[in-house]
């Protein structure tokens, strides 16, 4: 199944990205979110339009298991999730591995951030989810898909907020 989520921010392409991986706003984000995050990995490799970054954050949902997903799951959901940030291409693809039925379950999808102005941008979700669980798996995708979209709304609303509080900070 694939989907796309969309939105726009009041901020520079620059200052977006570096918000995006500010460990700060991350902290605060998924603490909004309710979601354990550690970070295993941050590789930079380059400088400005080569810029390319490697992360890999391991991700621990602090709410209740769905009904339709208890049955896959021993304990807690886990995910990790490998993201490689390009800059030349203002975007970030990511795979997310999870820590129950990996081999059934595919989620990869690849953040776009484009300029629509000096001070406005518009970030896309383009994703796919697949579950290969006979009769299962189309529900199990739609629910995937339903949780990523509400936790958006959430991150979106976060995110501008966190823009007007953090505003770039120009040289005196």
């Amino acid at each position: 199944m694939r989907y796309t989520i969309s939105d726009d921010f009041d901020t520079s392409l620059e200052h977006y990205w570096q918000v995006f991986f500010d460990d700060a706003y991350n902290a605060a984000l998924y603490q909004r979110l309710r979601v354990g995050r550690e970070v295993l990995d941050v590789q930079r490799e380059g400088e400005g339009e080569a810029l390319i970054i490697r992360r890999k954050i391991k991700l621990s949902p602090q709410r209740e298991v769905p009904a339709l997903v208890a049955r896959f799951v021993k304990g807690a959901i886990t995910y990790t999730e490998q993201g490689v940030f390009t800059a030349r291409t203002n975007t970030l693809e990511v795979v997310t591995i999870p820590g129950f039925m990996a081999d059934q379950l595919t989620t990869r999808g690849t953040y776009r951030v484009q300029a629509l102005g000096p001070n406005k941008v518009r970030r896309s979700w383009d994703a796919e989810v697949t579950c290969r669980v006979p009769l299962l798996g189309g529900k199990v995708e739609k629910h995937i898909i339903e949780e990523v979209t509400t936790s958006y709304r959430d991150t979106t609303d976060f995110t501008r907020q966190w823009l007007r509080d953090h505003p770039v900070k120009t040289p005196a």
